[in-house]
């Protein structure tokens, strides 16, 4: 059930002084906790430990505390109880709460519901985490870094059409030196294959046969933690050697890897067009990619706590998946989203065109979208734009955009409400039909429904 409090203005009461962004060092007491259950950093996304290491995942990273500014008040209605409404269960004749399908079924630790003015209509904290929980986005955070593309874009350090050679010197004379930035952001750069990962490397979120992305991209920018080397810290090793850092990396991608489709031909999802981007945002603003956050976005969005991302040695953090964040501040990304890019206080934070064209998408990607991708044997009319995907629900037509993490991280929102469902999962089998129905259509768009009833 909900959770009630006698104060109904729930905005974090801590100092809103903007401060610089602070690194820090892994909690040894929370690593040797995760230990016992045969986990820990080097081996904490696995799906048998995610209910185990989801939640505070930065506690046993090296991270960066990306800081708040003015917190957004959000204010409790309380006026959606959702162990109220009954689904149809697979068992026929039979009917099952949505509060057990969420919390059993889908392995959601924590959920907001909102509406379009910023008001909570539900929220509940399970598996141990609460409103102060920074719990990982996995790929939920590239729509965050599409934010940041924009935010560039518009304070002209950047185009988001010019060539990706322009900012990454490591692609100079390679076969991706001219494609646009823009198609890796809309996931149709043309790539398909990656370098090979690790032995054992479970490469887990993709179907049979599909890598999503490879280990040494990840481990690059500390994702499963540093080691001492010659007496300084580094990366783990991994199937391409000692990579230092993502420069290392993207050295190893051009040499080895080349496109298989046409810029902007082919819609297929693979993580490390995200990471490109993200490359290229510390070289264009001069400032790390979590110092670019929290000057630009994170401290005026209204978010409501501070956040976190992974890091490495040196202050370099995944752009496609090292967030960490509550469930009120995923809300409030949608919140910036439904409201035109505009914060609580009616400040522009996101460009409009960014907000237009994650709506609206444009004939390319949609043309883009059904070419390889298994997700439109899923959902066929959908597209990818910006790093989100924007669906109809095939039972009812409802239009939604959404962030989407693999274990269950959603931040959606229905074109015709503004209302905003988020959740934070630790669902153990992702990517597939059965995840998709779950969370898309047996979730979050019968939350939509009933809204509008």
């Amino acid at each position: 059930m909900a959770i009630f409090t006698s104060n109904l203005t729930l905005a974090d009461t801590s100092p809103t002084t903007q401060k610089g962004v602070t690194y820090h060092s892994p909690s040894k007491e929370m690593e040797k906790n995760l230990n016992r259950y045969g986990t820990g950093v080097a081996n904490w996304e696995e799906a048998q430990f995610l209910q185990f290491t989801a939640a505070d995942t930065h506690l046993f990273h090296h991270y960066a505390l990306v800081k708040h500014g003015e917190p957004m008040p959000l204010i409790r209605k309380d006026s959606l109880d959702i162990s109220t409404i009954m689904l149809d269960d697979v068992i026929p004749g039979k009917k099952i709460t949505l509060y057990d399908v969420m919390r059993d079924r889908a392995s959601i630790d924590s959920y907001v519901v909102m509406n379009k003015k910023g008001e909570i209509l539900a929220e509940d904290y399970w598996n141990g985490t609460t409103p102060e929980t920074k719990h990982h986005l996995m790929s939920a955070h590239k729509s965050f870094t599409s934010m940041l593309a924009f935010i560039a874009q518009e304070k002209g350090l950047l185009k988001t059409t010019d060539p990706i050679g322009k900012y990454i010197s490591e692609f100079k004379g390679s076969a991706w030196e001219d494609i646009p930035i823009q198609n890796f952001l809309d996931m149709t750069s043309g790539i398909k294959n990656l370098p090979d990962s690790r032995e054992g490397y479970h490469n887990w979120g993709m179907p049979e046969g599909e890598k999503g992305w490879d280990s040494a991209m990840a481990t690059s920018v500390g994702y499963n933690g540093l080691r001492e080397k010659d007496g300084k810290l580094v990366p783990i090793a991994d199937a391409q050697g000692d990579l230092e850092n993502f420069s290392d990396y993207l050295k190893v991608f051009a040499k080895q890897i080349k496109p298989l489709f046409k810029p902007g031909e082919v819609y297929l999802y693979r993580c490390v067009n995200t990471e490109i981007f993200g490359a290229v945002l510390p070289r264009v603003s001069g400032m790390t990619y979590a110092e670019f956050m929290q000057k630009n976005l994170w401290s005026r969005g209204g978010f409501n706590y501070d956040m976190t991302l992974f890091v490495n040695q040196e202050h370099e953090n995944a752009a496609a998946g090292s967030m960490n964040c509550t469930i009120r501040d995923l809300a409030i990304g949608s919140f910036l989203m439904v409201n035109g890019g505009k914060n609580w206080k009616g400040e522009q934070i996101l460009p409009k065109i960014y907000v237009q064209q994650v709506l609206e998408g444009d004939e390319g990607v949609k043309k883009a979208w059904p070419k390889a991708s298994y997700e439109a044997d899923l959902v066929p009319d959908a597209f990818y734009k910006n790093q989100w995907r924007t669906l109809s629900d095939p039972y009812t037509g409802r239009v939604m955009s959404m962030m989407v993490g693999v274990n269950g991280q959603f931040s959606a929102f229905d074109h015709k409400t503004g209302n905003i469902v988020a959740t934070q999962g630790s669902y153990r089998f992702p990517t597939g039909k059965a995840y998709v129905e779950l969370y898309m259509f047996e979730i979050i768009s019968k939350i939509f429904d009933e809204l509008e009833k």
